[in-house]
């Protein structure tokens, strides 16, 4: 499932930051947990995917957690979230990535994580 335009819009994309926005009415807010919404650990992952993909400039695929961190509960919040990326580089067929979800001075989730690029 592609998250973006359902789970969160792009504000802003460049080669190390992202500005997106979450999206409140999202089914996955319905179900997880309704009246008290929580944006999944697998769906924030999701969201790095796309985004390095992005960046990149073509499809990846999750294929190793080195470091996942949920610092603190991750809400559909109204102000935009920043996906920073401390590293985002190529090595063969892998892309590595380090970095953190955060707004409004909140850090959500730090990772490390890598991809393999899409065939």
């Amino acid at each position: 499932m592609k998250l973006q335009d359902e789970l969160y819009t792009i504000v802003e994309i460049n080669d190390k930051v992202a500005r997106i926005r979450l999206l409140p009415e999202c089914a996955i807010y319905q179900g997880h947990f309704p009246g008290n919404p929580v944006t999944p650990g697998v769906c924030q992952v999701g969201i790095v995917e796309e985004l390095a993909g992005d960046i990149c400039g073509f499809g990846l695929r999750l294929k190793e957690v080195k470091l996942l961190k949920y610092i603190d509960i991750f809400r559909p919040v109204t102000d935009d979230v920043e996906v920073s990326f401390d590293k985002l580089e190529e090595e063969g067929d892998v892309v590595i990535t380090k970095g953190a979800l955060r707004s409004g001075g909140r850090v959500f989730t730090k990772f490390s994580l890598v991809f393999g690029k899409e065939a």
